[in-house]
């Protein structure tokens, strides 16, 4: 069904070519899979560069002014960039149109790579050859720019990917939500009361409001999911050593994009050995673009009603039901687990305070001596300096074989191909969370002002764990809701293949009425 929509357009446009130019509305442009794009940039149908400047004009449309200089984060919150996106720290416009015609003449001449003129919002994290990776911080507003590409990066361009712009992030990745000082709040394009998420924020809000094709994520704590589940777009945390990343096992790079066809292309694309880092997988695992039906697979789901005192939001758990009648229409076997795994207790603690005692301490440590122009989500982190030490990353550890041991016994074991499960407790979160002292998220009643709401960093803990994170519903608010999907240590294919299935039966994003529409409702 994904594919139906697309490829009946694609058939229209090749048989009315002959006569007349084929129209395509700057929407459908913005917003055509890459997957389809390909197929009619090969036909001659359309251009790289007709995609380009459909996007450019969103972009012009619904971003609003960018790279500017906030200090005063309570103004911005008020009056700055009001009704707009905000989700580009700087752009590079006028080489990507060039890149775009040359990637026209390699259609025409066949020497087309496999994501020839597809254009990549990259997440302010990646190293590119001129660009500056500033992590959200005025700390580090003025970074000397990469002198090389990151293997991700490599890869994109390697195969006529298209670098169109840099997409903002919380300052030094470490909050949920994406907003700084230096960037100011990136708003969700589905509503702009509410969050995109973070840290990979500025990507999922870009792929949402049809400023590129697909965008590059990490997550180390969530940092894909959380944007994907919030946007209403596909991403995929790989295992550690998946895509050649840093040496912190928590930390993943992955795809985003607003079909699951895209995901698979561009994770096939991303995936495998480096030999510029050490923390890849050998050999190279190959994402087939067809995988088996669901029928008669076990599939766990579970709705972590312990979580949090009154388990996830209502339209959380309708998302859950959602996903269990269509994998039961999949002719899947479902397995209802109930597990007691809680957030009380320290336990986010004890994953924060591992994760800040590896490599990651390096950021802390930079930004000591400049704490004033840090923002104030990212202040206490120094209060608590001491907790980061080897005692922590063992806590951490020990904490991860526990959860391991007890997803092994409840659900693979006992023959799932996969666990499927909230992303977030509720998908009401303020697009300024944790800016200031009352800016919470209502969950059951309830005012929530920390991570609690997240249920990601298990997968970062437990870091050998594939996740897909999909799209199953809109909110009252019009607010996307996803889900986890987790396959096996390293098995990769069993998450992709139930995402697969699911996408066949659950209605996508991004097609009929399910686009944004760019409204402010609280």
């Amino acid at each position: 069904m994904r594919k139906t929509i697309w490829m009946a357009l694609i058939l229209l446009s090749a048989v009315t070519v002959s006569a007349a130019e084929p129209k395509f509305t700057q929407k459908e442009l913005a917003y055509m899979p890459a997957t389809a794009q390909i197929a009619l940039f090969k036909a001659g149908i359309i251009t790289p560069s007709d995609v380009l400047e459909a996007q450019i004009a969103q972009v012009e449309q619904y971003n609003g002014v960018y790279n500017a200089e906030l200090r005063d984060l309570e103004k911005e919150l008020n009056t700055f960039n009001a009704g707009k996106i905000n989700a580009i720290c700087f752009d590079r416009f006028a080489e990507a149109r060039q890149a775009a015609k040359a990637a026209t003449e390699r259609y025409r001449n066949g020497t087309a790579r496999r994501l020839e003129g597809v254009t990549v919002g990259v997440k302010n994290e990646n190293s590119v050859v001129g660009w500056r990776v500033d992590m959200g911080s005025l700390v580090f507003k003025n970074a000397p720019l990469c002198d090389d590409d990151c293997p991700l990066i490599e890869r994109l361009k390697n195969e006529g990917a298209i670098l169109v712009f840099s997409t903002t992030v919380p300052e030094l990745y470490v909050s949920c939500m994406t907003w700084s000082r230096l960037y100011g709040v990136t708003r969700n394009p589905w509503n702009l009361a509410y969050g995109v998420g973070g840290s990979s924020g500025g990507s999922g809000a870009a792929l949402a409001a049809g400023f590129c094709t697909i965008a590059t994520g990490s997550d180390m704590g969530g940092s894909i999911r959380i944007p994907s589940s919030m946007n209403g777009v596909y991403g995929f945390k790989p295992p550690f050593g998946r895509v050649p990343t840093s040496e912190i096992a928590y930390e993943t790079l992955g795809p985003l994009t607003r079909t699951f066809d895209d995901l698979v292309l561009m994770q096939d694309i991303v995936a495998g050995p480096h030999p510029k880092t050490h923390a890849s997988l050998r050999p190279k695992l190959d994402y087939p673009t067809e995988y088996q039906p669901l029928k008669g697979a076990k599939v766990a789901v579970c709705y972590f009603p312990q979580w949090l005192p009154g388990g996830c939001d209502k339209e959380v758990n309708q998302a859950l039901d959602k996903v269990v009648e269509a994998l039961k229409t999949a002719g899947a076997e479902v397995k209802i687990i109930n597990s007691d795994w809680t957030v009380q207790g320290g336990k986010l603690a004890i994953f924060i305070n591992g994760l800040l005692s590896t490599e990651m301490y390096e950021l802390i440590d930079l930004a000591a001596d400049k704490q004033d122009l840090l923002c104030s989500n990212v202040k206490p982190f120094f209060k608590n300096i001491k907790a980061y030490s080897p005692t922590a990353l063992i806590k951490a550890t020990a904490l991860g074989g526990e959860m391991h041991a007890d997803v092994q016994e409840n659900v693979f074991e006992d023959g799932c191909i996969a666990l499927i499960m909230p992303t977030l407790v509720t998908p009401f979160v303020s697009a300024a969370f944790q800016a200031t002292q009352d800016d919470g998220a209502m969950i059951n009643g309830q005012t929530i002002y920390s991570n609690e709401i997240l249920l990601t960093p298990i997968w970062n803990l437990l870091n050998r764990y594939p996740v897909v994170d999909m799209p199953v519903t809109l909110s009252s608010k019009r607010v996307p809701i996803g889900v986890q999907i987790v396959g096996n240590t390293f098995d990769d294919l069993a998450a992709f293949r139930v995402a697969a299935g699911l996408s066949k039966v659950i209605p996508q994003m991004f097609t009929g009425d399910r686009f944004p529409d760019f409204r402010e409702e609280k």
